[in-house]
């Protein structure tokens, strides 16, 4: 603060106005789609309309898996070698690539967990890539056990990664991200078979079954036994997300559904039935309080849902040839 004097007076310079950044951050959703070359969407969850496409480099066919981490977004295709590429979701545009070990193969899931990203691989036995996101290398592979085929499923919890394999029956291992060895298997009971999703909500572990009855498992990540078990009345339970202290679990059909459960009592709270020619929602993802189910249909859907009514709010239509949408996930740019 400065002073000009003049006779006996003082003259106090006022401080200079304080001028306020205010930084917003902004919430998108993103879809990929089993084409190829694999491509993934930019979409804005408000007005449910495209805002940029990512367009992957020749070869990274098939995109079927993604996850964010420290503010990228990372995409898998199912391809021999399986491919994975750090996109920049600001941009949508290429930042770098790994190419996964001979004999890794078909990447059906990603998930991030401590500065690393983990891939599985659809392959026999079951495998799973710990890469750095920085560098896009192999850190260490966790190799499953005989009969553990397949991966389909990855989750975290408590600084632990789950793995659920596409078998009969369907297990579920928890392993040391560290190390990458294995702490415990989660043997389901008869009929529960066919991992295809996995997800955690107030520290337990949720299985949905590729099965008839379609099937979700609440699973106690210490000791990897059955809490309970959701027995739909709807078949193959193909994804699986939470959201306000419930659990959303997707059904195949034409056209699909979407039912809430509670996970307390592992019982049916309400249905979403989608729109004609939405089927197969393949993926569940969450933001600002909504559901979001992205289906395996031509042209791809996205459907914003209601969660409290579980009613349809607007739908995203993918434009010509964005079809077959395989994964949702979401990351704040």
């Amino acid at each position: 603060m400065s002073t000009v004097e003049e006779a006996t007076f003082y003259i106090v310079c006022p401080p200079p106005p304080v001028t306020t950044t205010t930084t917003t951050t902004v919430g998108y959703l993103f879809a990929s789609y089993s084409v190829s070359p694999g491509r993934v969407d930019k979409i804005s969850p408000s007005t449910m309309s495209l805002v940029k496409t990512f367009t992957a480099p020749s070869g990274h066919n098939l995109a079927w898996a993604l996850t964010s981490l420290s503010g990228y977004l990372f995409a898998g295709y199912s391809t021999s070698p399986g491919y994975v590429d750090k996109i920049n979701p600001s941009t949508m545009t290429l930042v770098k690539t790994f190419t996964a070990p001979s004999g890794h193969k078909h990447i059906l899931t990603l998930t991030s967990l401590s500065g690393y990203v983990f891939v599985g691989y659809f392959i026999s036995p079951g495998r799973v890539d710990k890469i750095s996101p920085s560098t896009m290398t192999l850190v260490k592979t966790f190799t499953a056990p005989s009969g553990h085929n397949n991966v389909h499923a990855l989750t975290t919890l408590s600084g632990y990664v789950f793995v659920g394999y596409y078998i009969n029956p369907g297990y579920v291992d928890k392993i040391n991200p560290s190390t990458m060895s294995l702490v415990k298997t989660y043997t389901p009971p008869s009929g529960h078979y066919d991992v295809r999703a996995l997800t955690s909500l107030s520290g337990y572990i949720y299985a949905g079954y590729s099965s008839t009855p379609g099937y979700v498992s609440k699973i106690n990540p210490s000791t990897m036994s059955l809490v309970k078990t959701f027995t739909s009345t709807l078949f193959h339970t193909i994804s699986l997300t939470p959201l306000s202290g419930y659990i959303y679990a997707g059904y195949t059909g034409s056209p699909g559904y979407v039912q809430k459960i509670s996970p307390s009592t592992m019982s049916l709270v309400k249905t979403f039935t989608a729109p004609t020619g939405h089927f197969d929602p393949f993926s569940l993802a969450t933001l600002s309080g909504y559901v979001f189910a992205g289906y395996y249909s031509t042209p791809g859907y996205v459907d914003k849902i209601n969660p409290s009514t579980m009613t349809l709010v607007k739908t995203f239509t993918a434009p010509s040839g964005h079809k077959d949408v395989t994964c949702l996930t979401t990351l704040a740019t």
